[in-house]
């Protein structure tokens, strides 16, 4: 009987170190997923225009608005480093609002930037309520985005003001169809000497035609895996993401591909070994 007590006893107190564990991780992971990393860098862009170097792009991606209140507090946080700065352009690539009863904070927020040459938008699947949580439904979020000031390009591109002549023409791939009025030709993205630059929200793979149509993009979707977890080959991924790209600068066809780690989470409010991020990079 001795034995069974002091059995019993031991089961308690590795169920308590157990729990206190568990308990101190989600502590952690919640405070990681409201502890972006913002920082400014330069970004080498082969065949950039002369006339554009030194351009400043605020890079955001995945706040999720709406789905977990960390994710404002995330983006508040960036907003308060980004307005010091003064960025040039705001790109925002999908996964930004949510449930139009829930997003006005996260478009408020968004209002505060009020970048010279403007703030561009493209949808991703948490625009349209696509995803594998049971709460997912359907809905369409267009009409949201000029409340941040923000123009939403949804396969089309916008042309900037000419510097010496040159123009950088954006352009947006909506979500739904990947892209694929551009790819299309129904609207041309650039001629030269013009520069195209696309938005997407979905990392497309290095051997995609949108590669050889636009020699610099920009995407989310990814989060960076959100959770990753020391292993043999290094930080991995606790839910396996699908395509070649995780976060970073990638070589992508002759130009180059940048993949943001987002500003907020989704399925759950936690984030480990992958911090939120908001960049400001200056295209060189």
């Amino acid at each position: 009987m001795a034995f069974m007590g002091c059995f019993r006893k031991r089961i308690l107190q590795l169920g308590a170190a157990a729990a206190a564990v568990g308990t101190a991780a989600a502590t952690y992971m919640a405070f990681e997923a409201q502890w972006p990393r913002c920082r400014q860098a330069d970004l080498a862009v082969p065949g950039l225009p002369v006339p554009w170097s030194g351009v400043t792009v605020l890079h955001l991606s995945d706040v999720h608005a709406g789905l977990f209140a960390t994710n404002e507090l995330s983006l508040e946080k960036v907003i308060d480093w980004a307005l010091p700065v003064e960025p040039d352009l705001v790109f925002l690539t999908g996964d930004m609002l949510g449930d139009p009863r829930h997003s006005a904070r996260c478009l408020g927020l968004l209002a505060r930037l009020r970048p010279p040459l403007g703030m561009f938008a493209v949808t991703g699947n948490h625009e349209y309520g696509l995803g594998k949580g049971p709460l997912a439904r359907a809905r369409d979020v267009r009409d949201l985005w000029s409340k941040a000031g923000a123009v939403l390009l949804s396969d089309c591109c916008v042309g900037l003001p000419p510097r010496r002549g040159v123009r950088l023409v954006l352009c947006g791939a909506d979500y739904l169809t990947a892209g694929f009025g551009l790819l299309e030709g129904a609207v041309a993205p650039a001629t030269a000497p013009d520069f195209p630059i696309l938005l997407v929200h979905l990392p497309p793979p290095r051997d995609s035609p949108l590669a050889a149509l636009f020699p610099l993009a920009f995407a989310g979707h990814t989060h960076g895996g959100q959770v990753r977890l020391p292993g043999p080959s290094g930080l991995t991924p606790l839910v396996y993401q699908e395509g070649e790209y995780l976060a970073g600068v990638h070589r992508w066809g002759e130009g180059r591909l940048v993949v943001s780690r987002g500003v907020g989470t989704s399925f759950l409010p936690f984030r480990l070994l992958t911090r939120p991020e908001a960049t400001l990079w200056r295209l060189v």
